[in-house]
């Protein structure tokens, strides 16, 4: 019997990388060629696509609120070839020659991507009844974590004849792009976009299970049973033991010994936001 896919969402550094691969450690098919954040190529690129089309990015998402009738026809049409192309081996891997679609696999798989938060609006007419797996972390951790991880890969940045020359010619814009996060407070409205985006489908998709970060530091044990539960897995318990050992609760809450994040917090608190996640009174 076919199965639904489990989509995997939330905003960026929101532990969606840490939780996947233990899920993917515990039996969830994810893909056979993913990138270095866990992402499967198949879909990551494809959703990449899907935003290029908006004229949209990660770090932008603005954009992808606007539908057009002609062109979320292209979208589908396009991604129901894709999932029974020859492309399909980037995500099925040795699986390909078994299954002719993706649609068609009968085991516990999916994806994750920061991006499905927002291209989940034309995935749910490929992959009707999708499971939905919304991570969601406070916000300073998360905004700060993505800052400091952009400042990284800038600062090893290095300019080649290659780069020079796409440069020169105006062919490429992978050089640094992201205009958006440099401070806190333009990182806070961006995790707002994608948690109020995240919430809201709860209103729409039946399967969907709300993952808090913290929480699950705290008490990995119930949470990863909710998530096995949730995924239909049956991992051996020594398994399940040996992901547990591997979890750091000291990650909860980094931001609190920042002075300057703490008084960033003291601002945003009480927006009903961070009330409704239970954020207000750290």
């Amino acid at each position: 019997m076919y199965q639904p896919p489990i989509i995997i969402l939330g905003m960026h550094r929101s532990g969606t990388t840490m939780i996947t691969k233990l899920l993917e450690n515990l039996g969830l098919f994810v893909g056979a060629e993913k990138e270095v954040n866990n992402e499967a190529l198949f879909f990551w690129e494809i959703n990449n696509w899907i935003f290029d089309l908006h004229t949209a990015t990660a770090e932008k998402p603005y954009n992808m609120r606007y539908k057009n009738p002609a062109g979320e026809k292209v979208i589908l049409e396009t991604l129901e070839h894709y999932i029974q192309s020859g492309r399909r081996k980037q995500y099925l891997g040795s699986f390909a020659s078994k299954y002719k679609s993706i649609k068609q696999l009968d085991f516990p798989y999916g994806w994750k991507d920061p991006k499905n938060t927002f291209t989940i609006d034309y995935w749910k007419h490929i992959f009707p009844n999708p499971k939905i797996i919304h991570i969601y972390r406070n916000p300073i951790d998360s905004v700060s974590s993505y800052i400091e991880r952009d400042l990284e890969m800038k600062n090893k940045f290095e300019w080649n004849w290659k780069k020079k020359l796409k440069r020169h010619f105006l062919i490429s814009k992978n050089f640094h792009q992201n205009f958006r996060l440099t401070n806190i407070e333009e990182g806070y409205n961006l995790w707002e976009e994608y948690v109020e985006k995240a919430l809201s489908l709860q209103r729409e998709f039946p399967d969907y299970l709300s993952i808090k970060y913290e929480d699950f530091l705290a008490n990995p044990k119930n949470q990863i049973q909710a998530l096995l539960a949730f995924c239909a897995l049956q991992p051996k318990p020594e398994k399940i033991e040996e992901e547990i050992k591997n979890i750091n609760s000291n990650r909860a809450y980094a931001f609190l010994k920042n002075e300057n994040y703490v008084q960033f917090y003291q601002q945003i608190k009480n927006k009903p936001i961070l009330q409704q996640l239970g954020y207000h009174e750290l």
